[in-house]
């Protein structure tokens, strides 16, 4: 896809070695996640169903956004912008999965699907992700992509597993 070999190994490493949090709220009308992690941190809040348009400096590029759901347990989140290689499309999906787990309890697992694809050479990679549900106080975080050290109340953490 383009993608330096260098950008991919720390990416991978940040995965590996740092927790990435997300905390997530999800309306019939409303997507927000927020999310911290050692590559990158970001704020996403979008109104399901509507395209959001966003400016990407430095230029007039823009980065556009729409986010669906079938249901309280599930989100799609498909972006396009473009980059020095061509057009990017990302698809973003998540799903909450009940099951029964040892001894009848119930557990939960959240699972990402996130697809990249270049529009011009049609080259795409599939990375799959597993979070488990968190709610209380995480401790104190690395220091994130934007700095932050202080302590974070989340309901979703991830450790790093290769997809």
């Amino acid at each position: 896809m383009g993608v330096h070999e260098l950008a991919i190994e720390a990416n991978e490493k940040g995965d590996a070695d740092h927790d990435t949090v997300h905390d997530i709220t999800l309306t019939p009308t409303q997507y927000k996640i927020k999310k911290l992690s050692r590559v990158n941190d970001m704020v996403l809040d979008v109104t399901l169903g509507k395209e959001h348009a966003k400016p990407l400096l430095p230029g007039e590029r823009l980065k556009r956004t729409l986010a669906t759901s079938e249901h309280s347990g599930h989100v799609r989140v498909e972006s396009s912008m473009p980059t020095m290689k061509g057009v990017s499309r990302v698809t973003d999906v998540k799903t909450l999965v009940q099951e029964n787990g040892v001894g009848g309890l119930q557990s939960s697992i959240y699972i990402q699907q996130l697809t990249i694809m270049n529009e011009s050479t049609q080259k795409s990679n599939v990375t799959t992700r597993y979070f488990v549900p968190f709610h209380g106080e995480v401790g104190p975080t690395a220091l994130t992509a934007g700095g932050n050290k202080k302590k974070e109340t989340m309901m979703m953490s991830r450790r790093g597993v290769p997809g």
